[in-house]
């Protein structure tokens, strides 16, 4: 609703412009599609369904073939089914064996065995081997020796690497997913065992295990041939049916889901993530490989009934071997190429030829939109929108008493449909849409567009909602009907985010002028072909101005929203909070700013409190306000700026607690370091009772206000959670040397000393920091939250934390991802702290030697071109390696 009480409609999102797989004729988009990553409605991308001769056969042989393999530093490896080895090439002429076929424990392969099914190379660099219904583990780092798992009730046939580690199994006998964790026990010196120590049964905490996943078997209409998996974890399988173009499946929960049909394609025979929103598959053609690979978008929701072509960009395949794509995780997908005497000699990504071809119309139906009042005069429309040079926004608008959809623009006895455009290049005799500087006519709301605004390109628009060829123009009728059309030039394409219909129009003709200035045809007549009238001229004039002065209006009525953190724009921060008292750091995130902003009613009252300095570590650490939380009736509130622990349906979390409004209702925070367990603040008083052990003091007196009346073991017990084990203890302890050697001189004055000073301390732990800017960040707020005559120190702790440090057996209780590995490095590793001294982890093992050097590929030119103007791209700056030269340059396009 706007300054004038007008109500407004908002249109956005899948199901609003038939995009939605519940959507109905006639509401189903035509050639659009809707980009989740955006949030914008935009043409389709489309190419014609392929057209190939594909053989069965040879597909079939294909999809039978173990997939290859590639890493990160141009090194590939496939399986040989000549000599059953794994090769590899890349850095050097020919091909090598990757590593010997020998298993330990020692293996004898079956006379049956007819090689591996499929290959996969890990972000751990472990190759996994589908071979003969088992899986192997081949470490290219030399950690552990080779291990393989195989299971009498599922079969390995196909793998894709999980992003952390670890592969996706399908077994396709039983149409099965399954999961495969875990590593071989890393080389290790023999030990005699230790009564007196803890040791686990099983010395390996992570074996390696083939796990079946709990997802629903596929159905047996499908033949799998090739699954893949993307880096941010989706999984999508090829299949194909009798009869039928071939299926793209993704894992949706707990089962399999068509997404849709590949049109014209009934044998592909690879499979592979583009992204995290397409995929790409490779088909042959007349027993050899299609020219370029196909691409289809992932987003929304399954559709299973849909038929779809390939996306608009063409991606050729420059020389491509028969092979499958690499399989291993990665934004863009690999493919083997350059065969030379049946052997590749590179591997090369995939790239797009050319930017996407878009259809050049596409439409949808949209309504009804029911504004509760028969005569209701539709007033204005916005629209959050963009369009390139040739393109434009039509959108039909029609108003009726009748709920019943009506005829499309365009089509015989279709109703008069009043067409609106939003286009760079006005149209004569339609109403065009005017660009607005401002981002939005909701007061100081952003744009839904989510770019930088152009003039007269992109941003917001508005026209007045009116007909063309009548004589009284009003839109009027109980229910609105949009026909929403985007045009292009099949290279570029409107982009709309969003679309805001308001009614009721409050006209300034009638509510502000004599009478005899009002329209005076009603019924037929007004509806009759011909000019405006000037009474209905004059209206229409008037609310030229009225749109500026209403959104002028607007902002001046919503300006209070410039004192509200939650709503002001971020200029206004600064500003907020030097009226409030709260210091604001130039250079802090104006998210952290908000929530330290909206977080200030309740952190005032904690100031130099250890509830106000775990508050503002939680703040500068990505920590956000919440709101509305209630209390459990048979537990005691938490006190301010106490930790505590929230729940949200099965899901239990550490928040932080800041007050209790009446009614039971909890603001606490959440989200950041301290909730997480990655800093810990210790009260120095809380350490008097370790330090008591080794200075020889007494502090058993349960009177003591310092100690608390505590009679816990003193090696142990130093907060109310915070538990240390010897190592972590000494590291601690380490911090206090130069006064405990001081203390331990056996001078009590310097141990009383020592404890004054230790009432005055806090110690703040911080685990997963390493860049010291950060440090620096967090020193800044301690030294700002903590009052004058405390001393705060800052530490890191490497050790895993449990609350507090660690816990006394050695498990590491870190809630959250574990530190990935490491490799050595000079300057940064420290010796015993967990980095490893590895190889490359290549599948040429000749790139750690001297190889040929490359030629070098460099492009100069434009680095911005508007559509439609020509402009020229020189490769002159490239060089060929020494004693060779550059006979030709390919070109393509990298989106």
């Amino acid at each position: 609703m706007d300054v004038n009480g007008l109500p407004m409609w908002e249109l956005a999102g899948r199901a609003d412009f038939g995009l939605a797989p519940s959507a109905k004729p006639p509401f189903i988009a035509d050639r659009l599609h809707f980009k989740d990553a955006l949030g914008h409605v935009l043409l389709s991308e489309k190419q014609p369904a392929p057209a190939l001769a594909e053989v069965e056969t040879w597909a079939r042989a294909r999809a039978s073939a173990p997939s290859p393999v590639a890493d990160q530093l141009g090194g590939f490896a496939w399986w040989d089914g000549a000599t059953r080895t794994v090769q590899s090439a890349g850095f050097a002429p020919g091909a090598m064996q990757l590593f010997p076929p020998d298993l330990d424990p020692p293996y004898a392969e079956p006379p049956s065995m007819i090689g591996a099914s499929d290959l996969a190379l890990g972000d751990d660099d472990v190759l996994y081997i589908a071979r003969d219904g088992a899986l192997t583990w081949r470490d290219l780092r030399d950690r552990w020796r080779p291990a393989r798992i195989a299971r009498d009730d599922f079969r390995a046939d196909l793998v894709a690497p999980m992003p952390g580690g670890g592969v996706w199994v399908f077994d396709r006998l039983h149409r099965r997913l399954g999961r495969a964790r875990g590593y071989p026990l890393q080389f290790a010196g023999l030990r005699d065992a230790d009564p007196a120590q803890f040791d686990p049964v099983e010395p390996n905490r992570n074996p390696p295990r083939l796990i079946r996943a709990r997802v629903a078997p596929l159905a047996s209409d499908y033949e799998v041939v090739a699954m893949a998996a993307s880096p941010g974890g989706k999984l999508a399988l090829l299949a194909w049916a009798p009869g039928e173009d071939a299926s793209i499946l993704t894992l949706e929960g707990n089962a399999f889901a068509r997404r849709f049909r590949l049109e014209g394609l009934r044998f592909p025979y690879s499979l592979a993530w583009s992204g995290e929103d397409r995929v790409a598959v490779l088909a042959g053609d007349a027993s050899k490989p299609a020219r370029q690979a196909f691409l289809y978008p992932i987003e929304g929701a399954p559709t299973p009934d849909l038929v779809t072509a390939p996306g608009g960009q063409i991606h050729p395949l420059i020389d491509p071997t028969d092979a499958k794509f690499a399989n291993r995780l990665a934004p863009v997908p690999h493919y083997l190429a350059e065969a030379v005497a049946g052997v590749a000699t590179v591997e090369r990504p995939l790239r797009a030829l050319s930017g996407a071809k878009y259809a050049r119309a596409g439409s949808v139906l949209i309504g009804p939109i029911d504004a509760g009042r028969p005569g209701c005069v539709w007033h204005r429309l916005y629209a959050d929108a963009a369009v390139p040079d040739g393109g434009a926004i039509t959108i039909h608008a029609l108003a009726v008493e009748s709920r019943v959809p009506p005829k499309l623009p365009g089509e015989v006895q279709t109703p008069g449909w009043a067409p609106h455009r939003i286009a760079r290049v006005r149209a004569e005799g339609v109403p065009s849409a005017s660009w607005v500087p401002q981002p939005s006519e909701v007061p100081f709301a952003e744009s839904a567009l989510g770019c930088d605004p152009r003039p007269n390109g992109a941003g917001l628009w508005t026209v007045l909602l009116q007909h063309t060829d009548r004589k009284v123009r009003r839109v009027t009728g109980r229910y609105l009907w949009l026909h929403v059309t985007l045009e292009g030039d099949s290279q570029a394409t409107p982009e709309l985010a969003a679309l805001r219909i308001y009614a009721n129009r409050l006209s300034w003709r009638d509510q502000y002028l004599p009478a005899f200035y009002r329209e005076p045809l009603s019924g037929p007549d007004a509806v009759a072909a011909g000019p405006a009238t000037p009474n209905d001229f004059l209206e229409r004039m008037l609310h030229l101005y009225e749109g500026v002065l209403t959104e002028t209006e607007g902002r001046i009525a919503g300006s209070w929203l410039l004192t509200d953190p939650a709503a002001a724009p971020e200029a206004a921060l600064p500003w907020i909070g030097g009226w409030i008292g709260v210091p604001i750091d130039p250079a802090d995130s104006a998210e952290r700013t908000r929530q330290a902003l909206l977080a200030a009613p309740y952190t005032a009252a904690l100031n130099g409190t250890l509830g106000g300095l775990l508050a503002a570590l939680e703040l500068g650490t990505g920590g956000r306000l919440y709101q509305g939380a209630r209390i459990d009736p048979g537990d005691r509130a938490p006190a301010p700026g106490a930790l505590a622990v929230a729940s949200l349906g099965d899901t239990a979390t550490r928040a932080l607690a800041l007050g209790m409004a009446p009614g039971g209702s909890c603001t606490m925070l959440a989200g950041g370091a301290v909730t997480r367990g990655s800093i810990v603040v210790v009260e120095g008083f809380r350490l008097r009772r370790t330090f008591s052990t080794i200075l020889g003091a007494d502090l058993n007196e349960e009177e003591d206000p310092l100690t608390l009346g505590l009679t816990q073991s003193g090696n142990s017990f130093v907060g109310d959670t915070l538990i240390l084990g010897d190592v972590a203890r000494q590291e601690l302890l380490s911090l206090f040397r130069p006064e405990i050697d001081r203390a331990r001189s056996g001078d009590t004055q310097a141990v009383q000393q020592f404890y004054a000073r230790l009432a005055h301390r806090v110690l703040v732990l911080v685990r997963g920091v390493s860049d010291r800017n950060e440090m620096a960040r967090l020193k800044d707020i301690i030294e700002a939250a903590v009052p004058a005559h405390v001393e705060a120190s800052m530490h890191q702790a490497r050790r895993p934390l449990i609350i507090g440090a660690a816990s006394l057996i050695g498990i590491d209780s870190w809630l959250d991802e574990p530190e990935p590995f490491e490799v050595v490095r000079l300057g940064r590793s420290i010796l015993g702290e967990g980095d490893f001294v590895a190889g490359s982890g290549g599948l040429d093992q000749r790139a750690d030697g001297p190889v040929a050097i490359r030629p070098s590929a460099r492009i100069s030119g434009p680095s911005v071109v508007s559509a439609g103007q020509g402009f020229v791209l020189s490769a002159i700056g490239s060089k060929g390696a020494p004693g060779s030269n550059i006979t030709r340059h390919i070109w393509t396009w990298d989106d």
